[in-house]
């Protein structure tokens, strides 16, 4: 019985600050990892331009060119080892890596390697026949990776 002095305990139903808090950081540890492991940190310019030889005569277009004393299998593998590709294809003696931003080939050059540096738009258009047959978007590639079949490396 409720008698006229005493106080009933107060019943509260819900979530009180602590439970909220707990939540927002879960929220944010989630959201905050699903941004991060979308981000594509993929970029070949620094290796290249650190590792390999200037040579400006040897721009193509809106590429700008490198050397390199070692073959194109090598310096295409040793670019792409530095910074993860998205796609990697051959055409003749030709490698040519993918990344978000920029295109890169590597080709024969006396004895050794041209690299051109290319944004990947104008590296697109000044090789579009070729990367056309292989079905690269003219629109840098997107920086999910996905992991369906037939995808990857």
């Amino acid at each position: 019985m409720h008698t006229h002095g005493e106080q009933q305990p107060s019943r509260t139903s819900g979530l009180n600050w602590k439970h909220w808090l707990a939540i927002g950081i879960v929220v944010v540890l989630c959201c905050g990892s699903a941004i991060f492991a979308n981000l594509d940190r993929s970029n070949p310019t620094g290796h290249i331009q650190g590792n390999y030889t200037r040579a400006a005569h040897l721009d193509e277009g809106r590429g700008k060119a490198y050397t390199s004393s070692l073959p194109p299998s090598t310096v295409a593998d040793d670019i792409d080892d530095a910074d993860d590709a998205r796609d990697e294809r051959r055409d003749g003696d030709t490698y040519f890596l993918q990344y978000k931003d920029h295109i890169v080939s590597v080709e024969p050059y006396r004895g050794g390697s041209k690299i051109l540096l290319f944004g990947y738009r104008a590296g697109y258009q000044h090789y579009s026949s070729v990367f056309f047959l292989w079905g690269w978007s003219s629109s840098p590639p997107s920086p999910f990776r996905g992991g369906g079949p037939g995808s990857g490396k």
